[in-house]
């Protein structure tokens, strides 16, 4: 991925890319669930008044990169 280009994930995007089901996404991001995940990427609004939110594909990938170098 070229540095300076963002592309923006929806839900559905980041669970093809880390394996994971939009319930266990969610689960991370919620510090009120026992499965929250503090190093999980936040997602952010896709507009002021709406509901969709979206990630940072290079936060996503990051966060994968370093869940592969925590690896036993």
């Amino acid at each position: 991925m070229n540095p300076t280009s963002l592309k923006i994930l929806r839900i559905e995007q980041v669970c093809e890319k880390t394996g994971q089901s939009k319930a266990a996404v969610w689960y991370r991001i919620n510090p009120k669930n026992r499965r929250h995940d503090a190093s999980f990427p936040k997602p952010f609004r896709l507009s002021e008044n709406g509901r969709a939110v979206g990630w940072l594909e290079s936060e996503i990938d990051e966060w994968i990169k370093k869940r592969a170098e925590s690896r036993l």
